[in-house]
């Protein structure tokens, strides 16, 4: 016979905590204390631990007096809005001067690159987009995934729509810049183009246009793209939502932005059959640019435009609601405490998801019994990990 009394008690105990926290909950995650990082990429880092290294303390301009006084005075939404657009600033300009690269030689009869190149490249540029501003914005360089972040996780409301303005001027700056350097080729081939009759050709996938702007394949139906579409999207979401979950045990702060990023390779390697856009900042603030460059409609296609810049954020809500509902559990324990690192944060978030889902299981019981219908295979289901800042050894009678 166990001795349960003290085990009862103590459920009550975290029952009671819980609750007294629920009633401290909103939607909107709490205010966020100076120092402390925006929600976003950056949970990767949520209850882990590194090796700490000692480094000498550095000096001149970076730390100065006049530093710390720029940082007194800057406002912190500033720097998350200026690195929202640095970040998909580097995305866009790593994968559209590989495209550009590919293009351009092939036109000219000495291809240089291929679609492994710009996967790769796509890859690449999201990765240092994490890695240079993801600490400072939170790293989301993505409307859907700022959406996402919204619905999912209670970013402000008040802050996405200048994310996503942020975001989409990152992309139409890259945009402008990849003309610029490639002006002269761009206008070169667009100027045979023309002289052939193939006008039209411009605005392809193949064409100047298409090196910064995304347009369909010719012929190719909408349908298709759009299913295209929502599958590549639908595979990166996920992806990017495995490695912003603090109980994965997979999941390395060093490794997390080379997997998002090869997510987005393996899109283009494989989705790609005939265009692919992925994240709307990139397909609306380069066709943007494309209408300032060559001045003509074309660059807006007739319902492709619709498309491409929209169907990615269903689709990502899609894949972000399937991983979070369907392939992760409150009731794992956090990375940190799974591989022998216990964090008192993680542990308190731990022991009060299992609480209330030992709590609700409760509830179930009681209407069993009351139903006289056998409890056992309910009673199973309680959770098999003790609380680990209160356990006791049971003791046995």
């Amino acid at each position: 016979m166990r001795d349960v009394s003290s085990h009862d008690s103590r459920h009550d105990e975290e029952v009671n905590e819980f609750k007294e926290l629920q009633a401290h909950h909103h939607f909107q995650r709490r205010h966020r204390a100076s120092g402390e990082l925006e929600l976003g990429a950056t949970e990767i880092i949520e209850g882990r631990f590194d090796i700490q290294r000692q480094v000498v303390a550095s000096s001149g301009l970076a730390d100065s007096k006049l530093r710390h006084l720029w940082e007194q005075i800057r406002p912190d939404l500033v720097s998350a809005l200026f690195a929202e657009a640095v970040g998909v600033w580097f995305y866009c300009i790593a994968g559209e001067t590989a495209t550009a690269t590919f293009v351009l030689t092939t036109a000219a009869g000495q291809t240089q690159g291929n679609l492994t190149m710009i996967g790769f490249a796509y890859a690449l540029g999201i990765t240092f987009a994490i890695v240079v501003a993801g600490s400072t914005s939170g790293g989301h360089f993505h409307p859907a995934i700022t959406i996402a972040q919204v619905i999912f996780k209670g970013f402000p409301l008040r802050k996405a729509p200048l994310y996503i303005f942020a975001q989409l001027v990152g992309g139409f700056v890259a945009a402008l810049m990849v003309y610029a350097m490639y002006k002269f080729e761009m206008d070169s081939f667009g100027a045979e183009l023309i002289a052939g009759g193939k006008r039209a050709q411009i605005f392809t996938p193949q064409g100047p246009a298409g090196i910064i702007a995304i347009f369909n394949t010719p012929g190719r139906p909408l349908g298709q793209v759009f299913a295209t579409e929502f599958f590549a999207d639908t595979f990166i979401a996920m992806v990017i939502w495995s490695q912003l979950d603090s109980q994965n045990i997979f999941v390395q702060p060093a490794s997390a932005p080379f997997t998002i990023g090869l997510s987005f390779a393996v899109a283009v390697w494989g989705f790609s059959t005939g265009t692919i856009v992925t994240n709307t900042a990139r397909d609306l603030g380069a066709r943007f640019a494309c209408g300032a460059i060559y001045k003509t409609s074309e660059c807006f296609p007739a319902r492709y435009s619709a498309l491409a810049a929209l169907t990615n954020i269903p689709a990502t809500l899609f894949g972000v609601s399937l991983y979070t509902f369907l392939l992760s559990d409150t009731r794992r324990p956090p990375a940190a405490i799974a591989l022998g690192h216990v964090h008192d944060d993680e542990l308190r978030r731990y022991e009060r998801n299992t609480s209330k889902h030992d709590e609700l299981l409760d509830a179930r019981i009681e209407r069993a019994i009351s139903k006289g219908v056998d409890p056992h295979k309910l009673v199973s289901k309680r959770s098999k990990v003790p609380s680990v800042s209160s356990a006791k050894p049971v003791r046995q009678l």
